[in-house]
């Protein structure tokens, strides 16, 4: 829930979810996995290493070198997220960026509507669309859907939205 608005004043939103993609390994369970290949690796290179061949433990290094750093892109794609919010009559998208920007769409909610199609989630008003939630699996994006349509429908048929 977005606790002000840009004049400092304290606004909340009648409606707010948070789309984050999936990430299943913890940071404790990277180290883990990590110091296992890293140990794995220099016991291999060593072995090749004694034998005489002891360019092999230094591919060996680049290799846990190269699944550090893919598994350390994979987690900062991780921090991109997505906040959609009914606040004002207005349905606000705001994509936060691993970089630190973040992208802002606005449309009315009262004429807003969620579409599913070709494996894409988008928020459609008036002839003019975003994309929403593109790191969720189809599963998650029919939930997110139907999660979505119905703050939409109670929106416009003045139910309350927080339950």
């Amino acid at each position: 829930m977005r606790e002000s608005d840009s004049d400092g004043t304290k606004v909340k939103a009648e409606y707010s979810i948070t789309l984050h993609p999936h990430r299943s390994l913890s940071p404790k369970a990277f180290t883990s996995l990590m110091l296992f290949i890293g140990g794995v690796s220099f016991v291999a290179g060593m072995i090749f290493a004694l034998q005489g061949a002891w360019p092999v433990l230094g591919f060996f290094g680049l290799d846990v070198l190269a699944i550090y750093i893919a598994f350390k892109l994979n987690f900062r794609s991780g921090r991109h997220f997505e906040v959609i919010e009914i606040i004002d009559g207005e349905l606000n998208i705001t994509a936060h960026y691993p970089n630190g920007s973040e992208k802002h769409r606005s449309f009315q909610a009262y004429w807003s509507r969620t579409v599913f199609e070709k494996d894409k989630l988008f928020i459609r008003c008036r002839g003019e669309s975003t994309e929403i939630g593109h790191f969720l699996i189809d599963d998650e994006k029919a939930e997110v859907k139907e999660m979505i349509t119905n703050a939409l429908y109670r929106y416009r048929h003045g139910h309350a939205l927080r339950d």
